[in-house]
């Protein structure tokens, strides 16, 4: 397997053939939000986003936390003195960043340890998958600063149900590892020392996958919730779609001539 790293800023990038691990590298800080990391996670982004070989991506904090969110002194302080077109211009750049994460054709891992508050809760959000460590705390930590979650009101009662979501928006509580398996927020829970490994092992697999979990990931957000008579129509789209991918061509071929498929994600 070939490794490599870049850094970008207070983010660091390692790439591992199809995938990569973005990691977030302010670990003093509790890799808190800065401008210098939000820039480093941009670019970051952008880099894989334009890389066809890379197929799976997993997000993690360097040391022992996710993310404790916007960095108070940096990020959160001055949104009290901004204008309301200051305010928009300012999140303008995130909202683009979210979107991006969000329909990326690409699989999204958030590997939590430790603090995942805030905006880093946010970002967990956005991933396809949530694998979480014992020892995680996640939160909506934004009512305890007086603010609002960004996309929290939207993602989280599709993931835990509208109770649930409510619940952690308005008391702004923190949950571990465990309480999250349970209620529906994390798809697996580890040991802290096998949070990697579950991941790049999750990565891996879907790497591996052929372009369908691309095209699957894309109609599950575009129809995931409407009703069903609403959603067919996409359906079949999608499923044409499909049918026209190298991928499945030769996942045809191989199960004629009783061989393993090998997908390329075309």
């Amino acid at each position: 397997m070939t490794e490599e790293t870049r850094a970008y800023g207070s983010c660091l990038v390692t790439i591992k053939d199809n995938y990569a691990i973005m990691t977030f590298n302010r670990p003093d800080k509790l890799n808190a939000f800065s401008p210098d990391l939000f820039e480093g996670i941009q670019k970051g982004f952008a880099a894989l986003k334009r890389d066809k070989t890379i197929r799976a991506i997993i997000f993690i904090g360097a040391g022992d936390n996710f993310s404790a969110g916007g960095d108070v002194a940096l990020d959160i302080d001055p949104l009290k003195n901004m204008s309301l077109k200051e305010f928009k211009e300012y999140f303008e750049p995130l909202v683009e960043l979210y979107m991006d994460i969000y329909n990326i054709d690409k699989v999204t891992i958030a590997a939590i340890n430790g603090f995942a508050l805030g905006a880093g809760f946010e970002m967990t959000l956005l991933c396809d998958f949530r694998i979480a460590a014992e020892t995680a705390q996640l939160g909506e930590f934004f009512v305890r600063m007086g603010l609002v979650p960004e996309i929290g009101m939207c993602l989280l009662p599709r993931i835990v149900g509208p109770g649930m979501a409510r619940y952690l928006c308005y008391t702004g509580e923190l949950i571990d590892g465990k309480e999250a398996f349970r209620i529906g927020l994390v798809e697996k829970v580890v040991p802290a020392d096998q949070l990697l490994p579950e991941s790049e092992k999750l990565a891996r697999r879907l790497a591996r996958g052929p372009a369908a979990v691309g095209i699957i990931k894309k109609a599950m957000n575009q129809i995931g919730g409407q009703p069903l008579e609403l959603s067919t129509d996409v359906g079949v789209n999608y499923q044409f779609a499909a049918s026209r991918t190298k991928d499945h061509a030769e996942a045809v071929k191989s199960f004629l001539e009783k061989r393993k498929p090998s997908f390329t994600g075309f």
